[in-house]
Formats: C-alpha cells, structure tokens, sequence
C-alpha cells in the first residue's frame, strides 16, 4: 500500500507527537462530561498472610510505574483537546489502615467498607497516578490488598503483567537483590502514534467500507423489557449479579461448536442473541463485544489499553434453527475481527447514528467471555488469594453478561439501576441457561420452536399488556 506506515511499532523521535489511543481518546471525553466517574475503575482485592514487607510493596509498586509510562501519563484538558504528559516521578498512592485495634466481630465490616469506598472513588485524569493501592492489616500477618487502576490505561491482559512485575519486583527487594526489568522495546504512546498513522488512506477506507455495509440500516436500539423509564440525563448506577454455568453445560456447548465448526465463544454469543430476541421480538440485534489487540509483539509487554469495541450484528430473520444461527453469526464474528483495528470512536463518526440521551450509539447491551483463568499474584513468602473483582456498583451498558469459560463458566450480568430490577435480572440468569441447555439439546429445531423461547416470549408480552 503506498505511502503506508511500516507495520513494525517504532520507537517515537524526541519531536514527534505524543497523541491518546482512539480508545483512550473516547474514555478522556467520557470523563469530561462526568469527570472522576468510578465507572472505568478496575479495583481488585485478595487476601494475603504471612510477613508483608508493606515498604518493599511500595517500591515494587513504584517501579512498575516507573517502567510503564502509560500509568504516570496525565491528560491535561488544552482548548478542549487532552494533552498527554508523562510524569517523571509518580509514587504510587498505597494507603495503609490498622484494624487490629477494632474489635474482631467488626473488622471484617470496616474492612468491606474501606474497600467499597476505595473502589467507588474516581480518579483524577489530569493529576492522578493511573494505580494506587490500599493495605488493611486485619490480625497479626493477616492483610487485605486492593488495587485499582483506570481503564484508560488498563485492561484484562494488563492485570496478568502487572502481577508478574510486582511479584518479581517484590521478590527481589525482599531478598536484597538489585531491581531489574528488561527495558521495554516501546512505550503505549508510541503504539498510539503508530495506531494514528496506520490507520489512514487504502487502509481507513477499506475498513470503514466493510463496517458501513455490515452496519447500514441496523436497527440500533433494543427494545428490552424495562422496569424504569429511561431518565432525561442517564447515570451509570449499576450492579451486577452472579450468573454462572455448569462444566457439563459448558462442555455440551463445546462439544456442539466443534460439530458445527464454530468456536465456543460463537455458540455462546448465538445463545445470548436468542435469549435477548426472546425478550424484546426482535429479529435484528446489535451487541457490543470488547476484543483485545495486542497482535505485536512489541506490545505484549506492555501494560496498557488495547481493547477495541466491536459491534456484532445478528439478523435471526427466516426463523432459523440454532445449528444453522451458528453458521450465520460465525461469518460476521470472522468478518468483524478480521476488520477489528477500526476503533469503535472512528467508527461512530464514520456511521453518525442518531444520538440519544443516556444511550450508547450503536448498542446498548455488550457481551464477553474470557478465555484465559484470572491471573494470581505471587508474592514471596506469603499466601495470596485469587484476585476479586470490586462491584463499585456501576454499568457501562444497559445490560451486559460477561463469562470466564475456563471449566465451569462463572460471570455475572452487570445492568443499569435505572432500567432494571434485580428481581428482573435474576430472571434473566435463570432465562439464559435454561435456554442454553434447550438450544444445546436440540439445535436442529427452529428457534421460533423451542418451548424454552416461546415460553419467555409469552411471559414478556404479558407483563408488557399488564
């Protein structure tokens, strides 16, 4: 392709520009119109005994930093455009509180509320440090660990080489060794310059072809059955509820993707298009997808934010059965990661959908699975548990269902406090497996068909009349 950039991620020159990623660039106006919103905050807590060096934490947690750029770049607000600078120095903030004076019976409630509130609280994007962390001692040798980070310079993969610094990091201070890290071949700045000049010219226009012909004259909205009204000016209060589905479940949905020659994440993604067609009747449904980019391997060391939006569109016309559903949205699942480097941003303003007050263009409801098991952080000498993700009780989406399929599928369903009640979502959790087992059990009978679906649909049109 003519006058295109060189696919290999250089390093920037002193003079060139120091530009956000298109997905920060969405995340920076986001925060501008709700600034310190707790919404893209990813806090995780574990639990950790034995003898914690609290100070060689810090100096681990320091030296990460110091190692990323992207997690002490600040983004200043210039004539309504940000800024990126990256700080020099950034000391990680890591609040340490002692409960041991508390009395037992109620430490484990002060520690909740802590952690709560830690998780709840916004960051500063034009000051903060993109991590920070808190320590609480709750008995002799025995701590809980939080950290939180912002999504605009974090995501899942992230978390995975954050833990692997830090353990080494800690390890080596504790043992009185010298602190070293490989120097990184890049920095995430340098991954968004090159994103900038990659995409233009042949290959924007290639790109947002495919998009407009995938996306033209889709419906957009989704027409689920809600217990509020949409307000005016929409928040992001949300919870989430536990959905999670049995290994022989799982394994029987497996199992049918490979004889029908589609991947799991297919067959689930079809399975949730069906439970949400039998919700709202209708037969054209957009649903947002997150997918990571890290197809470089000079940013597989990087922590950062590579994680682009796609719109996966589901035509359920024709009444299909579930077998032939998988051979129609595995072509559009192929087609939209083989044309995934499109940001989401750019794709919005390619398209212009019509905006709506407190909704997402394009879709309101996302669906995820992760595929790999949550990565666990290992500190010498102590016992630390599996991660836990903090519930700071918001939503991104209307609606979204998000599974790790690793044995078992255990996730949740996260959804807006203003559209949903939690009597309508754990519903909705006994709906969608209950239809997963029937579409599982017989593929071959046409959706419009199944008990399972005529019988949610029935249910919804009376409420509806009610």
């Amino acid at each position: 392709m003519a006058g295109a950039p060189n696919y290999a991620i250089p390093k920037r020159a002193p003079a060139d520009p120091s530009p956000l990623s298109y997905s920060q660039q969405r995340l920076w106006f986001l925060d501008q119109l709700s600034p310190a919103d707790p919404t893209y905050n990813i806090p995780y807590v574990m639990n950790i005994e034995g003898a914690l060096r609290a100070d060689a934490l810090q100096n681990a947690l320091d030296a990460v930093v110091a190692r990323h750029e992207v997690l002490r770049t600040v983004f200043r607000n210039v004539d309504g455009m940000p800024i990126p600078v990256v700080r020099e120095n950034c000391r990680v903030p890591l609040r340490q509180v002692d409960l041991t004076e508390v009395p037992q019976e109620e430490r484990m409630a002060r520690a909740q509320l802590l952690v709560r509130e830690e998780a709840s609280r916004g960051f500063d994007l034009a000051r903060d440090c993109m991590v920070r962390g808190l320590i609480i001692r709750m008995d002799h040798e025995k701590y809980v660990f939080l950290h939180n980070s912002h999504h605009i310079a974090w995501e899942f993969r992230s978390t995975a080489l954050f833990y692997s610094e830090l353990g080494s990091l800690y390890e080596e201070l504790v043992s009185g060794r010298p602190v070293h890290l490989p120097e990184l071949p890049i920095q995430y700045a340098d991954f968004a310059l090159w994103q900038r000049q990659f995409l233009q010219g042949e290959m924007l226009e290639r790109m947002s072809e495919y998009w407009k012909q995938q996306l033209t004259g889709s419906a957009g909205d989704l027409s689920l059955p809600i217990d509020l009204p949409r307000p005016a000016v929409q928040s992001r209060r949300g919870r989430r509820y536990p959905m999670t589905l049995s290994t022989e479940l799982l394994e029987a949905a497996r199992t049918l993707s490979l004889k029908s020659g589609v991947t799991p994440f297919t067959s689930l993604f079809a399975a949730f298009t069906v439970f949400l067609h039998s919700y709202s009747g209708q037969e054209d449904i957009s649903v947002g997808s997150p997918i990571a980019r890290r197809r470089r391997d000079e940013i597989e060391p990087l922590i950062g934010f590579f994680v682009n939006t796609l719109v996966l569109r589901a035509q359920l016309c024709g009444n299909p059965t579930f077998r032939d559903l998988l051979g129609r949205l595995s072509r559009v699942i192929l087609g939209a990661i083989a044309h995934a480097d499109l940001p989401f941003d750019k794709l919005v303003e390619i398209l212009r959908p019509p905006r709506k007050s407190g909704g997402m263009p394009l879709f309101q409801v996302n669906f995820r699975v992760i595929k790999e098991p949550v990565p666990v952080l290992r500190l010498k000498g102590l016992q630390v548990s599996a991660p836990e993700w903090v519930d700071n009780e918001t939503s991104k989406f209307d609606l979204s269902l998000e599974l790790v399929a690793t044995g078992g599928a255990a996730g949740f369903f996260e959804y807006s406090t203003e559209r949903f009640s939690r009597e309508t979502i754990a519903r909705m959790a006994v709906d969608f497996e209950a239809l997963l087992r029937a579409l599982v059990a017989e593929p071959d009978i046409p959706i419009a068909q199944l008990k399972k679906v005529r019988d949610i649909r029935a249910r919804v049109l009376a409420k509806e009349v009610r």
